[in-house]
């Protein structure tokens, strides 16, 4: 499935989500302190099948947060559903066609997080260009321009139908990594 394709699903289930959670709240103010428990429970299911992926709970409720932090920090003119379908599909999504995939690594040699990512690279034998931000400004400069920060490690997947996505989080990208390529 194209990314935009996803990206539209997504939406759906984002916005079915919350007019639920409206309905379950009667209404009130919006103003549940526990939105991400209730959002988790109703969204373990459906993101399950279209990640092809067993979500828990606790993940789910992980991912809700930072999204929600991420959207209120840097994209608060972008509809909440479209950002959030965004930042799954940055973390979960899986490749149509991974021996077409280009895999570039934005890393620093000093992360632990970074040497975690490198070392499943080199366990699986996989083919993946290695961008050292603190050597090169201008690798610091793209990652900075796509995720509006120089955090790392980031997989930047670069499909051959012409989808690219960016994916943060060392946890994320061995995941990632081990089941596209193992």
């Amino acid at each position: 499935m194209r990314i935009a394709e996803l990206n539209d699903q997504l939406s759906a289930i984002f916005t079915e989500v919350e007019m639920a959670h409206h309905k379950a709240i009667n209404g009130a103010d919006n103003n549940d302190p526990e939105w991400p428990i209730w959002y988790a429970d109703y969204l373990q299911e459906p993101l399950s099948e279209v990640f092809h992926n067993r979500f828990l709970k606790s993940s789910l409720i992980y991912c809700l947060m930072n999204a929600n932090l991420e959207h209120i920090s840097e994209a608060a003119d972008i509809p909440w559903q479209q950002f959030y379908s965004r930042h799954f599909i940055e973390h979960f999504a899986p490749t149509d066609t991974p021996a077409g995939d280009t895999l570039v690594l934005y890393h620093t040699p000093t992360c632990p997080f970074c040497r975690l990512v490198r070392q499943t690279i080199d366990l699986l034998g996989i083919d993946v260009e290695l961008r050292n931000i603190n050597a090169d400004t201008d690798y610091r400069d793209e990652l900075i321009a796509q995720r509006r920060r120089a955090t790392v490690p980031v997989l930047r997947i670069m499909s051959s139908n012409g989808d690219e996505r960016w994916m943060p989080e060392s946890r994320d990208i061995i995941s990632y990594l081990k089941k596209t390529y193992s």
